[in-house]
């Protein structure tokens, strides 16, 4: 069924019901002279109605069906673009950060293997507000991991800041970890790390008898159980683990590489990690400075 609408067209799908569910509430009488609850939220019956009106996942096909259905009117599909000219003395540039997947070797099984996850990934995962709404579980089949590794994706000349930066991000997510799951054993593969949290004001006690393994992972694969193995050492050593966890390397986004080249500035990956602590970093343009990660 169509119906039109400012001369548009509007697919109506007949399987999202109109009408909004509201709250069980209880009777104001029962309300008196108390502290109860009053909003009881859905029942079962009222929740299924509601998650109903959802528009799913459909791919947009122009029908402008959530133009229609916005009582606010907040989107304008002939909006255009502004450029504005600004004038300013200085202009500081805040790069932020991105943690390019494509630059991890294969041999670490990220995307062939379900249970080898980005350390990103894993932030999603501890987060409350998250997919598994704070639960780590393994992607292949939703249960618990009982053997955690954390594996050093990246070369180990890289940056020293910058390696820095990712190894703290990776402790930090395992003490979230040790915190969630108490009694799972954690393994920690990471060159240099006694320097590194020495650096950071920290200490291997940090990691709540997490494992810490001096050794780069020669390279990982799954079993048939979907454990992965992890080989490591100088010689043929490996363990086997549930979820296997990457730690990747923060580094400047392509956009800001771009735009370096428009303002004749000269940006490497690993630019923001150099800073003496002063909160800038300097380049060829006086009036042009970059935020450093301090």
């Amino acid at each position: 069924m169509l119906y039109e609408k400012k001369g548009r067209y509007i697919v109506e799908f007949q399987d999202i019901p109109k009408a909004r569910q509201h709250h069980i509430e209880i009777d104001v009488d029962e309300r008196r002279m108390n502290n109860k609850e009053v909003e009881l939220g859905f029942d079962e019956d009222r929740a299924l109605k509601e998650a109903k009106r959802c528009l799913s996942c459909r791919r947009c096909l122009g029908c402008a069906l959530c133009w229609a259905e916005c009582k606010p009117e907040a989107i304008v599909f002939d909006m255009q673009d502004e450029v504005f000219d600004l004038e300013a003395d200085s202009v500081i540039v805040s790069p932020g950060v991105e943690r390019a997947v494509d630059r991890v070797d294969r041999k670490y099984g990220l995307g062939r293997e379900l249970n080898v996850i980005t350390d990103l990934q894993l932030e999603r995962m501890l987060s409350d507000s998250g997919p598994s709404a704070g639960l780590i579980i393994r992607p292949l089949d939703g249960d618990i991991p009982s053997r955690m590794a954390f594996v050093q994706s990246y070369a180990s000349s890289t940056a020293p800041r910058m390696h820095k930066a990712a190894v703290i991000f990776g402790v930090n997510e395992a003490i979230l970890v040790k915190r969630k799951l108490p009694h799972a054993q954690v393994t920690f593969f990471a060159e240099g790390l006694d320097a590194v949290l020495e650096e950071a004001g920290a200490t291997q006690q940090s990691l709540n008898g997490a494992k810490v393994v001096e050794s780069p992972v020669k390279g990982v694969e799954g079993n048939a159980d979907g454990s992965i193995q992890v080989a490591f050492g100088a010689g043929d050593e490996t363990a086997a683990f549930d979820l296997v966890v990457l730690l990747t390397q923060p580094q400047v986004p392509r956009e800001l590489k771009d735009l370096g080249k428009s303002l004749g500035l000269t940006l490497s990956y690993a630019s923001f990690f150099v800073g003496d602590g002063a909160g800038v970093i300097t380049t060829e343009k006086d009036a042009v400075a970059l935020a450093a990660e301090v």
